[in-house]
Protein backbone atom coordinates (compact mmCIF):
# COMPACT_ATOMS: atom_id res chain seq x y z
CA UNK A 1 0.00 0.00 0.00
CA UNK A 2 1.51 3.38 -0.87
CA UNK A 3 1.35 6.83 1.80
CA UNK A 4 -0.89 8.37 -0.33
CA UNK A 5 -3.63 5.75 0.07
CA UNK A 6 -3.47 5.92 3.63
CA UNK A 7 -6.03 7.58 5.88
CA UNK A 8 -4.04 9.98 8.33
CA UNK A 9 -7.29 11.53 9.40
CA UNK A 10 -8.22 11.91 12.97
CA UNK A 11 -11.41 11.63 14.58
CA UNK A 12 -11.88 14.44 16.66
CA UNK A 13 -13.29 13.33 20.33
CA UNK A 14 -16.51 14.49 21.06
CA UNK A 15 -16.87 17.23 24.24
CA UNK A 16 -18.99 15.15 26.38
CA UNK A 17 -16.77 11.79 25.50
CA UNK A 18 -13.27 13.96 26.55
CA UNK A 19 -15.59 14.93 29.68
CA UNK A 20 -16.21 11.32 30.63
CA UNK A 21 -12.98 10.33 30.16
CA UNK A 22 -11.62 12.31 32.68
CA UNK A 23 -14.34 11.48 35.12
CA UNK A 24 -13.03 8.00 34.66
CA UNK A 25 -9.41 8.78 35.04
CA UNK A 26 -10.54 10.35 38.48
CA UNK A 27 -12.63 7.74 39.38
CA UNK A 28 -10.07 5.29 38.50
CA UNK A 29 -7.40 7.18 40.37
CA UNK A 30 -9.54 7.22 43.41
CA UNK A 31 -9.82 10.86 43.48
CA UNK A 32 -13.66 10.09 42.91
CA UNK A 33 -14.35 6.93 45.54
CA UNK A 34 -16.87 3.81 45.21
CA UNK A 35 -19.95 4.67 46.58
CA UNK A 36 -19.36 9.00 46.68
CA UNK A 37 -22.44 11.00 45.86
CA UNK A 38 -21.30 12.69 43.12
CA UNK A 39 -22.36 16.71 42.73
CA UNK A 40 -25.82 18.00 40.94
CA UNK A 41 -25.89 17.41 37.30
CA UNK A 42 -25.83 21.49 37.01
CA UNK A 43 -22.73 21.73 39.36
CA UNK A 44 -20.68 19.07 37.24
CA UNK A 45 -21.65 21.05 34.27
CA UNK A 46 -20.39 24.97 36.18
CA UNK A 47 -17.24 22.77 37.47
CA UNK A 48 -16.11 21.37 33.77
CA UNK A 49 -17.38 24.90 32.33
CA UNK A 50 -19.84 22.87 30.02
CA UNK A 51 -23.55 22.80 29.27
CA UNK A 52 -25.95 21.18 30.81
CA UNK A 53 -26.69 19.04 27.71
CA UNK A 54 -22.78 17.95 27.28
CA UNK A 55 -22.55 17.04 30.76
CA UNK A 56 -25.84 15.03 30.99
CA UNK A 57 -24.21 12.69 27.91
CA UNK A 58 -20.87 12.59 30.00
CA UNK A 59 -23.10 10.75 32.40
CA UNK A 60 -24.85 9.00 30.12
CA UNK A 61 -21.62 7.50 29.01
CA UNK A 62 -19.92 7.36 32.26
CA UNK A 63 -22.90 4.85 32.99
CA UNK A 64 -22.67 2.85 30.10
CA UNK A 65 -19.22 2.41 31.30
CA UNK A 66 -21.15 1.02 34.96
CA UNK A 67 -19.08 3.54 36.44
CA UNK A 68 -21.76 5.70 37.89
CA UNK A 69 -24.99 4.48 38.86
CA UNK A 70 -27.84 6.69 39.22
CA UNK A 71 -30.63 6.65 41.70
CA UNK A 72 -33.65 8.29 42.03
CA UNK A 73 -34.44 11.12 44.23
CA UNK A 74 -30.83 10.37 45.66
CA UNK A 75 -28.63 11.77 42.82
CA UNK A 76 -25.57 9.65 41.23
CA UNK A 77 -23.08 7.72 42.70
CA UNK A 78 -19.66 6.69 41.81
CA UNK A 79 -20.16 2.78 41.04
CA UNK A 80 -18.00 -0.66 40.43
CA UNK A 81 -18.11 -2.66 37.12
CA UNK A 82 -19.53 -5.53 37.76
CA UNK A 83 -17.47 -9.25 36.34
CA UNK A 84 -21.41 -9.26 34.94
CA UNK A 85 -19.48 -7.18 32.12
CA UNK A 86 -16.75 -9.23 31.28
CA UNK A 87 -19.13 -12.27 30.75
CA UNK A 88 -21.31 -10.03 28.10
CA UNK A 89 -18.60 -9.58 26.28
CA UNK A 90 -17.19 -12.61 26.34
CA UNK A 91 -20.93 -14.08 25.04
CA UNK A 92 -20.25 -11.58 22.12
CA UNK A 93 -17.47 -13.26 21.38
CA UNK A 94 -18.58 -16.46 21.53
CA UNK A 95 -21.08 -15.79 18.75
CA UNK A 96 -18.79 -13.52 16.65
CA UNK A 97 -15.47 -16.13 17.05
CA UNK A 98 -16.45 -19.30 16.67
CA UNK A 99 -15.21 -19.83 20.51
CA UNK A 100 -15.95 -23.40 21.34
CA UNK A 101 -16.66 -24.92 24.59
CA UNK A 102 -13.20 -26.70 24.67
CA UNK A 103 -11.92 -23.42 24.42
CA UNK A 104 -13.81 -22.45 27.70
CA UNK A 105 -13.08 -25.63 29.19
CA UNK A 106 -9.46 -25.26 28.37
CA UNK A 107 -9.64 -22.27 30.15
CA UNK A 108 -11.30 -23.59 33.01
CA UNK A 109 -9.10 -25.93 33.80
CA UNK A 110 -6.12 -23.71 33.77
CA UNK A 111 -8.03 -21.46 36.38
CA UNK A 112 -9.93 -23.80 38.70
CA UNK A 113 -7.37 -25.97 40.04
CA UNK A 114 -4.94 -22.83 40.52
CA UNK A 115 -7.93 -21.80 42.76
CA UNK A 116 -8.10 -24.75 44.76
CA UNK A 117 -4.40 -24.73 45.37
CA UNK A 118 -5.11 -21.00 46.64
CA UNK A 119 -7.92 -21.57 48.88
CA UNK A 120 -5.64 -25.04 50.27
CA UNK A 121 -2.69 -22.70 51.68
CA UNK A 122 -5.26 -20.28 52.78
CA UNK A 123 -7.19 -23.05 55.27
CA UNK A 124 -9.97 -21.05 56.76
CA UNK A 125 -11.79 -19.13 53.96
CA UNK A 126 -13.63 -22.12 52.10
CA UNK A 127 -17.24 -21.94 53.10
CA UNK A 128 -17.86 -25.79 53.44
CA UNK A 129 -21.41 -25.52 54.63
CA UNK A 130 -22.42 -23.13 51.24
CA UNK A 131 -20.71 -25.94 48.77
CA UNK A 132 -22.58 -28.52 50.60
CA UNK A 133 -25.85 -26.69 49.80
CA UNK A 134 -24.71 -26.54 46.10
CA UNK A 135 -24.06 -30.20 46.06
CA UNK A 136 -27.76 -30.85 47.83
CA UNK A 137 -28.90 -28.90 44.93
CA UNK A 138 -27.10 -30.42 42.07
CA UNK A 139 -28.50 -33.88 43.78
CA UNK A 140 -31.95 -32.39 44.16
CA UNK A 141 -32.36 -30.98 40.67
CA UNK A 142 -31.17 -33.77 38.59
CA UNK A 143 -34.56 -33.44 36.26
CA UNK A 144 -33.98 -29.45 36.15
CA UNK A 145 -31.08 -29.13 33.55
CA UNK A 146 -30.83 -24.92 34.00
CA UNK A 147 -30.99 -25.40 38.09
CA UNK A 148 -28.45 -28.18 37.99
CA UNK A 149 -25.91 -25.51 35.84
CA UNK A 150 -26.66 -22.51 37.92
CA UNK A 151 -25.35 -25.14 41.48
CA UNK A 152 -22.85 -26.10 39.78
CA UNK A 153 -21.69 -22.71 38.89
CA UNK A 154 -22.19 -21.35 42.49
CA UNK A 155 -20.45 -24.52 43.58
CA UNK A 156 -17.22 -23.21 41.47
CA UNK A 157 -17.74 -19.50 42.09
CA UNK A 158 -17.64 -20.28 45.86
CA UNK A 159 -14.24 -21.73 45.54
CA UNK A 160 -12.78 -18.63 43.38
CA UNK A 161 -14.29 -16.25 45.52
CA UNK A 162 -12.79 -17.80 48.57
CA UNK A 163 -9.13 -17.67 47.21
CA UNK A 164 -9.55 -13.50 47.38
CA UNK A 165 -8.31 -12.84 44.51
CA UNK A 166 -10.45 -9.83 42.43
CA UNK A 167 -8.91 -10.41 39.13
CA UNK A 168 -9.27 -14.49 39.43
CA UNK A 169 -12.42 -14.14 40.87
CA UNK A 170 -13.64 -12.02 37.63
CA UNK A 171 -12.15 -14.52 35.23
CA UNK A 172 -13.27 -17.69 37.13
CA UNK A 173 -16.92 -15.96 37.33
CA UNK A 174 -16.96 -14.90 33.40
CA UNK A 175 -15.77 -18.66 32.32
CA UNK A 176 -18.30 -20.59 33.86
CA UNK A 177 -21.11 -17.95 33.21
CA UNK A 178 -19.91 -18.34 29.61
CA UNK A 179 -20.08 -22.21 29.80
CA UNK A 180 -23.99 -21.90 31.17
CA UNK A 181 -23.97 -19.65 27.74
CA UNK A 182 -23.29 -22.97 25.76
CA UNK A 183 -24.83 -25.53 27.71
CA UNK A 184 -28.12 -23.98 27.30
CA UNK A 185 -27.77 -22.84 24.09
CA UNK A 186 -27.77 -26.74 23.12
CA UNK A 187 -23.75 -26.34 21.98
CA UNK A 188 -23.20 -29.02 24.63
CA UNK A 189 -26.52 -31.31 25.21
CA UNK A 190 -27.68 -33.80 28.43
CA UNK A 191 -26.68 -36.95 28.78
CA UNK A 192 -26.19 -39.70 30.96
CA UNK A 193 -23.13 -38.54 33.76
CA UNK A 194 -25.08 -36.79 36.20
CA UNK A 195 -24.28 -39.27 39.22
CA UNK A 196 -21.01 -39.64 38.59
CA UNK A 197 -20.32 -35.85 38.46
CA UNK A 198 -22.17 -35.79 41.67
CA UNK A 199 -19.99 -38.33 43.26
CA UNK A 200 -17.20 -36.69 41.68
CA UNK A 201 -17.91 -33.40 43.60
CA UNK A 202 -18.23 -35.30 46.86
CA UNK A 203 -14.91 -36.61 46.72
CA UNK A 204 -13.69 -33.25 46.46
CA UNK A 205 -15.42 -31.95 49.30
CA UNK A 206 -14.47 -34.90 51.28
CA UNK A 207 -10.47 -34.19 50.57
CA UNK A 208 -10.39 -30.77 50.80
CA UNK A 209 -11.68 -31.28 54.45
CA UNK A 210 -9.48 -33.74 55.26
CA UNK A 211 -7.07 -31.78 54.57
CA UNK A 212 -8.25 -28.51 56.36
CA UNK A 213 -8.02 -30.89 59.31
CA UNK A 214 -4.41 -32.03 58.64
CA UNK A 215 -1.95 -29.61 59.78
CA UNK A 216 0.28 -28.70 57.40
CA UNK A 217 2.81 -30.63 55.68
CA UNK A 218 2.86 -34.41 53.61
CA UNK A 219 -0.50 -35.31 54.76
CA UNK A 220 -2.54 -32.10 54.16
CA UNK A 221 -0.50 -31.55 50.94
CA UNK A 222 -1.24 -35.19 49.81
CA UNK A 223 -5.19 -34.36 50.40
CA UNK A 224 -5.09 -31.55 48.42
CA UNK A 225 -3.04 -32.68 45.57
CA UNK A 226 -5.33 -35.52 45.67
CA UNK A 227 -8.86 -32.94 45.70
CA UNK A 228 -6.92 -30.75 42.74
CA UNK A 229 -6.82 -33.52 40.61
CA UNK A 230 -10.58 -34.62 41.22
CA UNK A 231 -11.31 -31.34 40.17
CA UNK A 232 -9.55 -31.28 36.81
CA UNK A 233 -12.34 -34.30 36.42
CA UNK A 234 -14.68 -32.50 37.64
CA UNK A 235 -14.87 -30.02 34.75
CA UNK A 236 -15.05 -32.63 32.30
CA UNK A 237 -17.83 -31.73 30.09
CA UNK A 238 -19.14 -35.48 30.21
CA UNK A 239 -19.21 -35.13 34.32
CA UNK A 240 -21.58 -32.10 33.94
CA UNK A 241 -23.78 -34.19 32.20
CA UNK A 242 -23.28 -32.84 28.40
CA UNK A 243 -21.61 -33.90 25.60
CA UNK A 244 -20.76 -32.39 22.16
Amino acid sequence: MYMEDLDFKVKKKNLYETVADRMEDMILSNSLRQGERLPSEQELALKFGISRNVMRESLKLLKERQLIVQKNGEGTFIAKPESGSVTEILNRMLRLDDIGYMDVYEMRKLLEPYASRVVAEKKDDLDFEKLEQYLQGMIESKDVWDKRIDYDIQFHICIAEATGNPLLICFINSMVSLWKTILLRGIVTQQEGHQDGIDTVRKFLILMQIGKRCKKGRPAGYFYRAAVLLLYRMLRPSLLGCCP
